[in-house]
């Protein structure tokens, strides 16, 4: 969400010289990508990699995120979820709905449709409106991804325009069953974090059993973390912030957002290894610690997790 940002891309930030702008994929196109794409997507293997460029650089000139230079759009991070294919999957195919929150390019939605998921069940939010014309472009799905399950919206807005933003007014609270935050939380300070978590859990539906769950950049050492440039400076000039979670700092988060809105939760993490969560992950999960491109400290990690109504 570029809200983080309080305003455009920083002044440079678009240029293609950026350790996180790949010019060239190499390990991105996993077997699970090409094969989506050209049996999902039906583009044909010669054409496939001049494709993905242009759409990466398309999504690049709308925001530039590092997750868009580094092709993360194919990594279906969704799917690599210790509850994937045991939980969302099953639950999705009896009938529940999910929301995919921060979604970018759609790929995980993407991915549980292939899966075997109605597509009718599936919804998607993200601040760029742009994003689901070039979604659509990227898969190639028009006809199997309907009008109307995409919903720009800001989750950080001024409560008055979060309330009657097509969040709220569209989907409506307590709607949902599933819903999916990959990649996301983590690009926020602690305050907005927990503004965030309160959003979601008015979005949940009020079932028990009802689910949050995602991955996103954890650390050993919780705390604020400084961002590097060009990400570093708010547009007043301050330093910009974001708060990385070990497990226990990520399960107070949480239950203290289930306090401020009156929702018991079950809330489980863990950093890195997702076959202590609860089900074996999938192998294509990289264990190696991630490259600290972002932060000024600390070793940034996976982190795993589910956030049960109870």
């Amino acid at each position: 969400m570029a809200k983080m940002l309080d305003g455009p891309p920083p002044l440079g930030a678009k240029s293609v010289s950026w350790p996180w702008y790949h010019h060239v994929i190499t390990n991105e196109l996993t077997p699970d990508a090409k094969k989506l794409l050209t049996t999902y997507s039906g583009i044909p293997l010669k054409d496939l990699e001049a494709h993905i460029y242009s759409m990466r650089d398309k999504a690049w000139g709308i925001f530039p995120w590092p997750c868009v230079g580094e092709f993360w759009f194919l990594s279906f991070g969704l799917a690599k979820h210790p509850l994937y294919r045991n939980m969302v999957i099953p639950r999705l195919k009896a009938g529940q709905t999910l929301l995919d929150i921060g979604t970018c390019l759609g790929q995980d939605l993407r991915k549980c449709v292939f899966d075997g998921a109605p597509a009718d069940n599936l919804f998607a939010s993200d601040l760029f409106p742009e994003y689901e014309e070039l979604a659509w472009d990227l898969f190639r799905d028009r006809d199997k991804i309907p009008p109307g399950h995409f919903f720009a919206d800001n989750i950080l807005a001024e409560n008055e325009i979060f309330t009657s933003g097509p969040l709220m007014a569209r989907l409506g609270p307590g709607q949902v069953d599933i819903i999916t935050i990959t990649m996301f939380l983590h690009l926020f300070n602690y305050e907005n974090q927990l503004k965030t978590a309160t959003r979601i859990l008015r979005l949940l539906s009020q079932k028990p059993g009802s689910i949050i769950l995602g991955s996103q950049a954890g650390s050993i050492d919780f705390g604020e973390q400084t961002l590097k440039p060009p990400f570093h400076r708010s547009e007043d000039g301050s330093r910009r912030t974001v708060y990385r979670h070990n497990p226990e700092s990520f399960e107070r988060l949480w239950k203290e957002a289930g306090k401020v809105t009156g929702v018991p939760l079950k809330v489980s993490a863990v950093l890195q290894s997702p076959t202590d969560f609860l089900f074996a992950a999938d192998s294509s999960f990289d264990y190696s610690v991630k490259k600290r491109r972002y932060l000024t400290r600390s070793e940034t990690r996976r982190l795993y997790f589910s956030i049960m109504r109870t």
